[in-house]
């Protein structure tokens, strides 16, 4: 069942509220996609941060920014004798999530429609925390991963995966180069996930947020697509706000397309998806 945790958007800023409103359009229209097809390095690497924790098989888990239950519905098979909480800002991302749950016959996990930066659980109601590439939506991550931390126990974790720096490389580049000469304003600074696309700049985020014993692994989930596939990713994950701000899709989907395929060998197009999952415990 999906629950409602209404009137925390009283406590964001006029900003903060926008670009929310931004992200939760966006996310709610790819939902029926998202991590399907091309986009299934999404579940691929849920089911691998779920092997990550080690659990014992009878934790309350926290899971936040669930979107379809990426990594929720593998860490909710892993503890049958414990629970999963899952929180989205996305109904549509729970729906699906909710209905992948009851394909699996899960009953140990809920789902909140809520705004991540803002959960009302009390302070040290969960035994760990997971977070699968959430955590750089927003503007302040060290404050989002400090309220993580305060919802987990003493001697809880807190795990987090984030894209390496290569991956979606050279393609992302390419797409960001010719949206600009299409037009769009793109600013120079980088994209979120790119503030924290390397181990220094992790563990420096998880140490200001004031967690220890800090492990980051690295894993690779790339693998050969077509041009669809590549055009897939663009219009089902991230990419998708700034592609449809473009007057003329097509025009520039054929443009850029065309630019991608000379990066094709016999295999197809390689599609990089490199993910560093950073681990923390919360000692005090």
């Amino acid at each position: 069942m999906i629950h409602e945790l209404s009137g925390l958007e009283n406590t964001m800023d006029e900003k903060a509220l926008k670009q929310r409103e931004i992200y939760q359009k966006t996310f709610e229209t790819v939902a029926d996609q998202y991590g399907t097809g091309a986009c299934r390095f999404f579940h691929d690497c849920g089911e691998y941060m779920a092997t990550l924790h080690g659990f014992g098989g009878v934790e309350h888990v926290l899971d936040i920014a669930s979107g379809t239950g990426a990594a929720a519905i593998p860490i909710a098979q892993a503890i049958p004798d414990g629970k999963v909480t899952c929180v989205d800002f996305s109904p549509a991302m729970l729906k699906q999530a909710a209905h992948r749950a009851k394909a699996e016959g899960l009953e140990n996990i809920d789902f909140q429609i809520c705004d991540m930066t803002a959960m009302p659980f009390a302070e040290q109601s969960f035994d760990h925390a997971n977070c699968a590439f959430g955590l750089f939506f927003v503007d302040d991550m060290v404050d989002l991963l400090s309220h993580i931390k305060q919802k987990v126990k003493r001697n809880g974790s807190v795990m987090m995966s984030s894209f390496c720096g290569d991956s979606f490389l050279p393609q992302g580049e390419l797409l960001v180069k010719h949206l600009r000469e299409h037009g769009l304003h793109i600013p120079e600074k980088p994209l979120g996930w790119k503030r924290i696309a390397t181990t220094d700049k992790l563990e420096a985020l998880f140490a200001a947020a004031g967690l220890q014993n800090i492990v980051i692994a690295r894993q690779s989930f790339g693998y050969y697509t077509t041009l669809d596939g590549w055009w897939e990713v663009v219009w089902n994950a991230g990419f998708r706000g700034l592609v449809e701000q473009l007057e003329d899709l097509d025009k520039f989907k054929q443009a850029h397309l065309s630019e991608v395929e000379k990066l094709m060998d016999e295999k197809g197009l390689w599609l990089e998806v490199d993910v560093h999952f950073t681990k923390g415990n919360r000692v005090a």
